[in-house]
C-alpha cells in the first residue's frame, strides 16, 4: 500500500530547475518512481527504483526539469500503481500566517467581480494545507487537500493575497506558479514555530505541555462548544414570539452600542426597519448590504429569510431573491446576538440595498428595537490551534521536502498587544523554517500589518505602531523583506480587501529577493534628520530620503478616494507632548526631502504613527508608502 502527503496529487507544481525534488512516502518493497510526458510521446523522461526502508519509508530525487510541461508522475510499490496526472513545473512558493493571509477571493468579490469572473489559468495551482494541530511531535504527512487550478469555483476558495502575487509573479516571470498557503486566522506567531525554538526562548513552554494533555484539549472543545451552542438556542428561544409589534427604542445605525441603553449588555435584541420602495424592484434579486454587526445576526426581509453570519468580522452582503421586495412598504428584521456587552453595526460600511443597475435605497438612519432577552456573558471559545507550536508540527513540517523559491507570511494582528516579545519570536520562526526546508538563504517576504481602529476612526492611539515598528526591525535578518500595508488599510475592518495592490508590492519584493532583479524598498525610509530653530516657538526638522527617491503626495494604489482628502497638503506627520499626538505642518522642500515644523517642548515628532494612520499621503513615484517612523526629540 503507497500511502503519500496530499499534495502529491493531479495538478501538483513541482520547483523547476533543481535537483532537489523529492518524491517520497511509504510502500512496501521495491518503489518505481517514473515521470511521463502526457503528449502524443508519452515518453517516459524518467525511471528510478528503490526499496522501502523497514518503516516503508522510501524517496527519490527528480533530475532538474525546466519550467512547464505536463507530466504524469507513477509511483508503484508491490501492492498498488499511484498515478498523479497534470504535473507542472514552475516556482514554488510557501505562504503562511493568519486571516489576511488565508482571507479567500471570495471575500473580496465586492471589489474584483468582473476581474475574477474572466480568470482560466491553469498555470497558477492552489493547495491549501487543512487545518490541524498536534502537540505532542511533528507529523509527516499532509492528509487532506488537493491541488486546484486558478478558475471558478475553485478560485473563489484561494487565498486572496496568495492568489494575485502568484498572479503577479506568473505575468513577470512567465512561469507556472504553484503555491501552498497554510494560514489559519487568528493565530499567533507562537503557533508557527518548533518546539525546539521555544524551549529555547523559554516562551509558551507551559502552555505548550499542558495541551499535550489529549483528554484535556478534547474535553474542553466539547464542552466548549456545548456552552457555546446552548447560549445560543437560549436566546435564538427569544425570537420565537413575534416582536415586531412590542418595540421600545429606536437606534442610529450605523454606531456601537456603547453610551446607550444597549450598551454593555450580552443579549438577543430584535432591529426592525421599515423603507420604502418605488416599482420594479421585485422584478430582480438585489443585495442587501448590512455593514459588520457585532456579534451575530439572521436577517429577514418581508419575513424571508435571506441569510446569517456567526460573528463579527464577515462583511454581510444577503442576497434578496426576486419578487421578495414589493412596491410601496417593506420591512427588515435582524435577530442580533451579543455576546460580551459590545455590540453595534460598524461605522463606515455601507448599509443599503442594490439593484444590479447600482440603483441604491439606503438602510441608514433610524431602526427600531426591543431587547429580547439579556444572556449571561459568552466567553469566547479556546481555539487550540492558536497555542504553541501546534500547527507548526502539522501544518509546516510536513511540507519541508517541498523544494520552494521563498515564503510569503502576513501575520500580526492576534501579536499587537505582545509586541515587546515578537521581534524574538519571528526571527525564530523566519530561522526554524528555513532551517527545516535546508536553505538559510531562502527569502522571507512578510506584509506590516494593516491599518486597523476598531471602527473608531478618529479615536485612539494604541500598540499598532510599536508592534509594527517590530516587525520592520526584522529585516534586519538577510534575505528577510517588508511589505508595507498600512494604507491599504480600513480603519473598521480588520480584513481590507485591496489585495491586488498588496500582491503587487509582494511580487516586487520577489523580484529582488527570489529574482535578482532591481533592488526592493518597501517604501521611502528615513535616511537622516537635522534640527534647527524656525522662530522663538517653532523648530523645524528636515527629513531627508534616499538620494534616488522623488516624493509626490497621493493615496496609493487601488485605495478607495476619500473625497474630503486634501492632497495638496502633506499629511501624515505629528508632534508628540505628553504621550499625545497633534498633527504638525510639513513640506516638501527637495524631491527627496521633507521640512517638519513643530512646538520648541515638543518630546517627538512622527509620521504614520498610529493605529490607522490613513490620513498619510507621501508616496514614492510607483506608489509605495513612506515608511512609518517615531522621533524622540528629549
Amino acid at each position: 500500500m503507497i500511502r503519500l502527503s496530499n499534495f502529491f496529487s493531479d495538478r501538483m507544481v513541482l520547483q523547476r530547475e533543481t535537483d532537489k525534488n523529492t518524491v517520497w512516502g511509504y510502500g512496501e518493497g521495491e518503489i518505481c518512481v517514473s515521470l511521463i510526458k502526457e503528449d502524443a510521446s508519452s515518453e517516459k523522461v524518467f525511471e528510478e527504483k528503490t526499496a522501502a526502508g523497514a518503516d516503508g519509508y522510501f524517496e527519490v530525487k527528480l533530475p532538474a526539469f525546466g519550467a512547464g510541461g505536463n507530466y504524469t508522475l507513477k509511483i508503484s510499490d508491490s501492492t498498488e500503481t499511484a498515478e498523479i496526472k497534470d504535473v507542472t513545473f514552475g516556482d514554488v512558493f510557501v505562504c503562511g500566517g493568519q486571516s489576511n493571509m488565508e482571507l479567500p477571493i471570495n471575500r473580496t468579490m465586492e471589489r474584483y467581480a468582473e476581474e475574477i469572473k474572466t480568470v482560466n489559468d491553469t498555470d497558477i495551482r492552489f493547495f491549501k494545507v487543512v487545518e490541524k494541530f498536534n502537540f505532542h511531535h511533528t507529523e509527516e504527512l499532509i492528509e487532506n487537500g488537493s491541488w486546484y487550478y486558478a478558475k471558478l469555483p475553485e478560485l473563489l476558495d484561494f487565498g486572496a493575497l496568495a492568489f494575485f502575487t502568484a498572479s503577479e509573479i506568473k505575468n513577470r516571470e512567465g512561469v507556472p506558479i504553484g503555491i501552498y498557503n497554510t494560514a489559519i486566522g487568528g493565530t499567533p506567531i507562537k503557533s508557527w514555530c518548533s518546539e525546539a525554538t521555544m524551549r529555547r526562548l523559554g516562551l509558551h513552554v507551559k502552555e505548550y505541555e499542558e495541551c499535550g494533555n489529549d483528554e484535556w484539549v478534547q474535553n474542553t472543545i466539547k464542552t466548549e462548544a456545548e456552552a457555546d451552542m446552548a447560549w445560543r438556542e437560549e436566546a435564538d428561544k427569544a425570537y420565537s414570539e413575534d416582536m415586531s409589534g412590542n418595540l421600545s427604542g429606536t437606534f442610529e445605525v450605523p454606531g456601537f452600542f456603547e453610551g446607550t441603553p444597549l450598551g454593555a449588555k450580552n443579549m438577543a435584541v430584535y432591529f426592525k426597519k421599515e423603507f420604502t420602495l418605488p416599482a420594479g424592484w421585485s422584478d430582480e434579486d438585489t443585495k442587501l448590504y448590512l455593514g459588520a454587526i457585532i456579534d451575530s445576526d439572521k436577517v429577514y426581509v418581508n419575513g424571508t429569510f435571506v441569510g446569517e453570519t456567526g460573528y463579527l468580522y464577515p462583511p454581510r452582503i444577503y442576497k434578496v431573491p426576486k419578487g421578495v421586495l414589493k412596491e410601496g412598504k417593506n420591512i427588515i428584521e435582524i435577530r442580533l446576538l451579543v455576546f460580551r456587552g459590545e455590540g453595534g453595526f460598524m461605522p463606515g460600511k455601507d448599509y443599503m440595498i442594490k439593484r444590479p443597475d447600482g440603483e441604491t435605497v439606503s438602510l441608514a438612519g433610524e431602526w427600531e428595537y426591543t431587547v429580547a432577552k439579556e444572556m449571561p456573558f459568552c466567553p469566547n471559545l479556546t481555539f487550540f490551534s492558536y497555542k504553541a507550536t501546534g500547527v507548526y508540527n502539522c501544518m509546516i513540517y510536513p511540507l519541508r521536502k517541498q523544494q520552494c523559491r521563498g515564503f510569503f507570511f502576513y501575520q500580526g494582528e492576534s501579536n499587537v498587544d505582545d509586541y515587546a516579545t515578537y521581534k524574538d519570536e519571528f526571527e525564530a520562526v523566519i530561522e526554524d523554517w528555513r532551517e527545516l526546508w535546508g536553505d538559510k538563504n531562502l527569502p522571507f517576504m512578510f506584509v506590516q500589518i494593516a491599518a486597523f481602529n476598531d471602527g473608531n476612526r478618529h479615536g485612539y492611539w494604541g500598540r499598532r505602531s510599536l508592534f509594527t515598528e517590530e516587525q520592520r526591525k526584522c529585516t534586519e535578518l538577510p534575505r528577510v523583506a517588508m511589505i508595507q500595508a498600512y494604507d491599504l488599510g480600513e480603519y473598521n475592518d480588520l480584513h481590507p480587501t485591496n489585495k491586488k495592490e498588496l500582491g503587487r508590492r509582494a511580487a516586487l519584493a520577489a523580484e529582488d529577493l527570489v529574482y535578482g532583479k532591481g533592488t526592493y524598498i518597501p517604501g521611502p525610509e528615513k535616511r537622516g534628520v537635522v534640527f534647527s530653530a524656525a522662530d522663538d516657538d517653532t523648530e523645524a526638522a528636515e527629513i531627508t530620503f534616499a538620494d534616488d527617491i522623488k516624493l509626490i503626495l497621493s493615496h496609493g494604489i487601488g485605495v478607495t478616494t476619500d473625497e474630503t482628502r486634501n492632497e495638496k497638503d502633506v499629511k501624515g506627520f505629528c508632534y508628540w507632548k505628553d504621550d499625545k499626538s497633534y498633527e504638525a505642518a510639513a513640506e516638501i522642500t527637495e524631491a527627496n526631502k521633507v521640512v517638519v515644523s513643530y512646538p520648541k517642548d515638543a518630546d517627538a515628532i512622527s509620521y504614520a504613527w498610529s493605529d490607522s494612520p490613513l490620513e498619510a499621503n507621501l508616496y514614492s513615484e510607483d506608489r509605495l508608502p513612506v515608511v512609518p517612523f517615531y522621533i524622540k526629540l528629549k
